[in-house]
């Protein structure tokens, strides 16, 4: 097992933990639990770095065009969790902001698992 294969199967532990941990945090958020999600938000941010370091040591590895188009679509993903995630916490993520930033997550989770599984894959 090379090491790029060891970064592309801790690298998709990461992203299905984070997706697990992102769906406990709004979890405990709506139930007004704000001290677990905090502290999941927090380990959730360590995926995020994780996640970061892990997918520019593939692209690094093995760069064309649709790795370089999935790492933004990743960071656009991350970016709406972690919109998601602190607006939950301070309690600002409400009516049409709320809605938005869902459909922007559920698009861009879409499109990273495309890019993931069927383009890169």
């Amino acid at each position: 097992m090379g090491i790029y294969q060891i970064f592309l199967h801790s690298h998709s532990l990461f992203w299905l933990l984070g997706v697990i941990l992102f769906v406990l945090i709004a979890v405990f958020y709506r139930q007004g639990k704000a001290k677990p999600a905090k502290i999941m938000h927090m380990i959730l941010r360590l995926f995020y770095i994780l996640l970061l370091v892990t997918g520019i040591g593939m692209v690094i590895m093995n760069f064309y065009w649709a790795t370089a188009v999935k790492g933004l679509l990743a960071f656009w993903l991350i970016y709406t969790m972690e919109l998601i995630a602190t607006r939950s916490g301070k309690g600002t993520l409400t009516g049409s902001t709320k809605k938005s930033f869902w459909i922007q997550f559920v698009i861009a989770l879409v499109l990273v698992l495309v890019f993931g599984f069927g383009v890169t894959g």
